[in-house]
């Protein structure tokens, strides 16, 4: 019939019902003592209702042992339900359950820790946190707002210690709730100590899981100075905008800040939160539980340093101190204008070491624990580079500043007279203490004399007055390269050029006035590489200063071995050649007397995408006549190294350096093609 196996549960077969008839008088007693034999064994099995309602008249058994009913309404329980041992019974994972989220929840003694929880059955769970072995314990009742999860918030840094133990718990969201509260030991005179504490969920009074809560000792890492601008002390109020802040730059990292900015002092410390989270800093420090100083490091001979009175500071608002204890950092903004010191306000110049202390009475350290970093103040400066505006769109106006960065900066542009205008903009200080903005001056008549003016936060400001310079339209761009610049007024260090486009990447090069004789040599200075596309505001940095007013050639050159690195001049102009009108490389150079934009449409076939630059050193102009394809000049230059070089090879003029640079192109192209 069927068979049971030793080490399983289950039944086995021929998995074909077989139906037994009427059962003659001859063999009912041994049919009976059959059946007795396998209720014993089902009963051993535990499967006594296994079977379910036989008869030995018409009852059908199947080959797996089980008694297939008559009758369809009747239930049997299937041979995995056996396996598993499941019966009839009430179902237990059916019964109203809170469980941890987490097996061990780990917390900085002193901060809050989050016990999280996932309810279901039931929309209340007790949590009973810590035991008498402790020496805490309190039974927590939380009800669920109806999403099935609580994360329960327990300030270590209350708990044990206030006579109300309510005060020491909440939840994070605002649909949950506290029910009920009751600490079951002594009040506590400190924080909870560095331990581990067992956590228990119980639903009605039936405990469900188990977990355990690892306070550990307090930390204080570093302290880090950083700048914000002044307006950002009422705008930046809480975690969130400070983070929002950062991001954006508005808060930066610095060792220097201006006087009237906001001094933001990043401490990285522990353990502090759940005291911020019960009283605001001014009451902490009264509590004598944290101490900040300010204090002047290199005061003058025989002078007593200038040091932060922080009661008067926190007394007129000049300092905020705002808590962030996700990251475990503490912000403390300093209005370093209406702060209050003691011997006189902050000087460009004063040296300040800033500290911030955990003290001993705090009962979050033994002993008084420190952290600090030192800052300098600076005077808030602002002033607008050399500007030099064209009868064009894209006018770009620049200049640097003290103050901090994302400071605001307007920048005006008034003419007068005939065809008079206002133009405003507002641009915001970079990171790097520069700022921009463009106008488009397009409808501007040439020589129309402009007074620009920048006017800055913290009272600073300047303006000076230029003349409006003839501009060139813009060719349709040939040869893979176009460049744009205007005749400038500079310290003799740098040429800038409005914007280069080049086709396949390369560099803006900056070339004495014999370029077409001496195209190594005339070279003064290169960019560094720029990626193909436009590139806005380049600045060359010239090998050495020019000394003098004079011309020079911008030139665009390729990068023609691919690596990155200006090598037209270490391979004595076998590399890195210049853009010309007819895509590939020459030496030789277009020019203009006054701003210009050059594509590489040029008169002449092949030549070199170039134009000339007036530069005026020590307001001393020159200004060179120019021709429609060369630059006509000394055949003396100064190399990238800054080093005087010069070329006598007889015949080496713009055709002999066309015919040259073009075989060097013609050579590049060649193992251009093998490299393919």
């Amino acid at each position: 019939m069927f068979a049971l196996h030793g080490r399983g549960v289950g039944w086995s077969g021929d998995m074909q019902t077989r139906r037994y008839r009427t059962v003659t008088s001859d063999h009912r007693e041994r049919a009976a003592g059959c059946w007795l034999a396998v209720l014993v064994i089902l009963a051993a099995f535990g499967g006594a209702a296994f079977l379910g309602p036989a008869s030995a008249q018409g009852t059908d058994v199947a080959a797996n042992g089980t008694a297939a009913p008559t009758n369809d309404s009747q239930s049997s329980i299937n041979e995995t339900q056996f396996q598993r041992g499941e019966t009839n019974e009430t179902n237990e994972t059916n019964a109203s359950v809170a469980t941890f989220n987490r097996s061990t929840v780990a917390e900085d003694r002193g901060d809050i820790a989050a016990i999280g929880l996932n309810i279901s059955g039931t929309n209340e769970t007790t949590v009973t946190v810590g035991s008498p072995a402790v020496n805490y314990e309190t039974n927590v009742t939380v009800a669920d707002g109806g999403d099935g999860q609580v994360t329960l918030l327990m300030n270590s840094y209350l708990a044990g210690t206030t006579e109300n133990e309510s005060q020491a718990y909440d939840t994070l969201a605002d649909e949950d709730s506290i029910v009920r509260t009751n600490r079951t030991t002594e009040r506590l005179d400190a924080p909870l100590d560095t331990s581990t504490y067992n956590l228990s969920a119980t639903v009605d009074g039936r405990e469900t899981d188990t977990a355990t809560l690892r306070l550990a000792e307090r930390t204080s890492n570093e302290l880090v100075t950083w700048t914000a601008p002044a307006e950002s002390f009422d705008n930046v109020t809480n975690a969130s905008e400070v983070a929002a802040a950062i991001e954006n730059d508005r808060i930066t990292t610095t060792d220097s800040v201006a006087v009237g900015d906001v001094l933001v002092l990043q401490s990285k410390l522990s353990g502090v939160y759940g005291a911020f989270a019960a009283a605001n800093f001014t009451e902490l420090v009264e509590r004598g539980m944290f101490n900040l100083t300010v204090r002047q490091t290199n005061p003058g001979t025989n002078r007593r340093p200038k040091q932060l009175d922080l009661d008067r500071s926190l007394a007129n608002d000049s300092i905020r101190v705002i808590p962030d204890p996700d990251t475990d950092i503490l912000y403390v903004n300093i209005d370093t204008e209406a702060a209050v010191f003691e011997r006189g306000p902050p000087r460009p110049g004063d040296e300040f070491e800033t500290e911030l202390t955990v003290r001993e009475e705090s009962s979050l350290a033994t002993s008084n624990q420190s952290i600090g970093a030192n800052v300098t103040a600076i005077g808030a400066e602002l002033g607008l580079s050399d500007v030099s505006l064209a009868a064009g769109d894209g006018q770009t106006v620049t200049g640097t500043t003290s103050v901090a960065p994302k400071s605001e900066v307007t920048i005006s542009l008034t003419a007068n007279g005939t065809g008079s205008f206002v133009k405003t903009n507002t641009t915001t200080v970079s990171p790097n203490g520069t700022f921009a903005t463009t106008f488009n001056l397009s409808e501007t008549s040439p020589n129309t004399t402009v007074d620009v003016r920048a006017v800055g936060p913290l009272n600073t400001s300047d303006d000076i007055t230029v003349p409006v310079r003839p501009s060139q339209e813009s060719e349709p761009m040939a040869g893979g390269a176009r460049l744009t610049a205007a005749d400038q007024t500079t310290t003799g260090e740098t040429v800038r050029i409005r914007n280069a486009t080049l086709a396949d990447g390369g560099y803006v090069v900056v070339h004495a006035p014999n370029a077409s004789e001496s195209p190594v040599g005339s070279v003064l200075g290169t960019s560094s590489y720029l990626e193909n596309g436009t590139t806005e505001n380049v600045t060359v940095t010239l090998g050495q200063p020019l000394t003098e007013s004079t011309d020079v050639v911008v030139m665009a050159h390729r990068d023609t071995n691919d690596n990155g690195v200006f090598d037209f001049v270490s391979s004595n102009g076998s590399e890195d050649g210049p853009y010309t009108s007819a895509g590939s490389t020459a030496a030789g150079a277009e020019t203009s007397a006054e701003a210009a934009t050059v594509t590489g449409a040029a008169a002449n076939d092949g030549e070199p995408v170039a134009t000339t630059v007036s530069v005026t050193v020590n307001n001393t102009t020159t200004t060179g006549e120019g021709s429609d394809t060369t630059a006509v000049g000394s055949a003396n230059g100064t190399d990238a190294s800054g080093q005087t070089t010069s070329e006598n090879g007889p015949g080496f003029g713009i055709t002999a350096a066309v015919v040259a640079a073009v075989a060097a192109a013609v050579a590049v192209a060649a193992r251009r093609t093998r490299r393919e």
